[in-house]
């Protein structure tokens, strides 16, 4: 595009700029002159003054609202203001209360803390005299173990379930009872006697009462022969052990099958003394993977807590028995003088049964942390136990039956030469009955 047409553009553009400007001039003087006319006429005079009336009136009303705004707000103001200082009194006054509680607490705390304190050190002062005096005892009572003497004071001290309450009776002659600790009667224990008893030591199926698929009682299963063989392994491999503490006069399992005598063993040395080393050394120790539980009881008569209708099968109870129903030990051992002061009679099963060592892989002592290694007995010293025992026995076996031979054959030596003398005299006798 040349010159021409750039120059004839912008005086176009020019020439409708000064037209626009020409217009507008016209319109603003046009305006002007209806302004001024409309100002100049009476009826726009007297609008004006109407309108500058009413803008005062509406001023004027709006100035009374606002005042009367104000004035609400003011009261509502003085309100807020009165109950603001109520509430900050009575937040004052709570926060005194409060201050108070926190003080009557901390107060109450500390006194708590001043008693708990208190109780604490009494707690310490009590168990450390109670840890001198259980040192005293231990002492008195290893002196005891050791050197002999009297039975240490604390020792004789009785142990009541229920004091005040009537004596149970069973508990009495037996030292169990089928209500344990929760009997309503009284159970006294003895602080230490010549009798232990350990809780369900033996144990066999037969023992135990229980239903088949059959509907019968499956104890029923095992033979009386079988359970007494079973009881014979038994005895020989705890009598062997038992024997260290001291002289057996009494041992006695029961084979009742109630829970609360169900293989209960009673073993009654000659002292106190013996007693109290045989219960230090096997509470809480391991036999057949079950762990032992000793207490001392007293038997006042065998007679009265053994029932004396088991053995000749005549016991009315049957296994619930509350009397003690007991294996008849191997060759009648370790059942000494009984109540009337003589001695028992001997089976005559068990005077014909030898004495055979029992299988000792069955029956052995399991070894338990509580105690060392060497305080277990080794199988060769049971064995040599056994053995020993089983020379004795038959020694005096042998020796009672040539007695009773020697005894017969001079018996019959002495009526032999009391009918000789009889003839010599009575002559006449003898012919009458050889004529006869």
């Amino acid at each position: 595009m040349g010159k021409h047409s750039a120059w004839r553009k912008t005086a176009k553009k020019i020439r409708r700029k000064r037209i626009r400007q020409a217009r507008a001039q016209d319109r603003d003087k046009k305006l002007a002159e209806e302004q001024k006319r409309l100002e100049d006429s009476p009826g726009y005079k007297k609008c004006l003054e109407e309108q500058q009336f009413l803008e005062q009136i509406q001023a004027e009303e709006e100035a009374k609202q606002a005042a009367q705004r104000n004035s609400e707000w003011l009261k509502v103001e003085k309100e807020a203001q009165i109950q603001w200082q109520e509430l900050q009194k009575k937040i004052a006054l709570a926060r005194e209360e409060k201050q108070k509680q926190n003080m009557k607490i901390r107060a109450e705390w500390e006194r708590e803390q001043k008693k708990l304190l208190d109780l604490k050190r009494r707690k310490e002062k009590e168990l450390e005299e109670a840890r001198i005096l259980q040192e005293k005892r231990d002492s008195e009572i290893l002196n005891f173990l050791e050197c002999g003497g009297s039975t240490p004071e604390h020792l004789k001290t009785e142990l009541e379930s229920n004091p005040g309450k009537t004596t149970c009776p069973f508990f009495k002659k037996t030292g169990a009872c089928r209500f344990f600790d929760g009997c309503s009667r009284n159970h006294v224990r003895p602080g230490v006697s010549k009798t232990i008893l350990i809780t369900n030591f033996y144990s066999h199926y037969s023992l135990v009462t229980k239903e088949n698929e059959h509907g019968s009682d499956g104890s029923l299963e095992y033979e009386k022969d079988e359970t007494y063989s079973h009881y014979r392994e038994f005895f020989y491999d705890v009598v062997s052990e038992m024997e260290k503490c001291g002289k057996i006069l009494q041992f006695r399992t029961c084979c009742n099958h109630e829970l609360h005598l169900r293989g209960n063993v009673y073993v009654e040395y000659s002292t106190t003394r013996e007693a109290l080393i045989s219960y230090r050394k096997f509470n809480g120790r391991w036999y057949g993977g079950r762990q032992l539980n000793v207490q001392f009881c007293q038997i006042d008569s065998w007679k009265t807590a053994i029932c004396g209708l088991f053995h000749t099968n005549r016991c009315p109870k049957g296994s619930s028995c509350n009397f003690l129903h007991v294996f008849v030990n191997p060759h009648n051992l370790y059942n000494f003088l009984d109540d009337h002061g003589h001695r028992s009679k001997k089976r005559k099963a068990d005077r014909e049964k030898s004495w055979n060592s029992p299988d000792r892989s069955k029956w052995r002592w399991s070894e338990s942390p509580e105690f060392p290694r060497n305080g277990f007995a080794s199988d060769d010293d049971g064995g040599d136990r056994e053995r020993k025992c089983e020379k004795v026995y038959k020694h005096k076996s042998d020796k009672k039956s040539n007695y009773s031979r020697s005894r017969s054959r001079s018996g019959n030596k002495e009526s032999r030469l009391i009918v000789r003398s009889r003839r010599k005299k009575n002559p006449t006798r003898d012919s009458r009955s050889s004529k006869k």
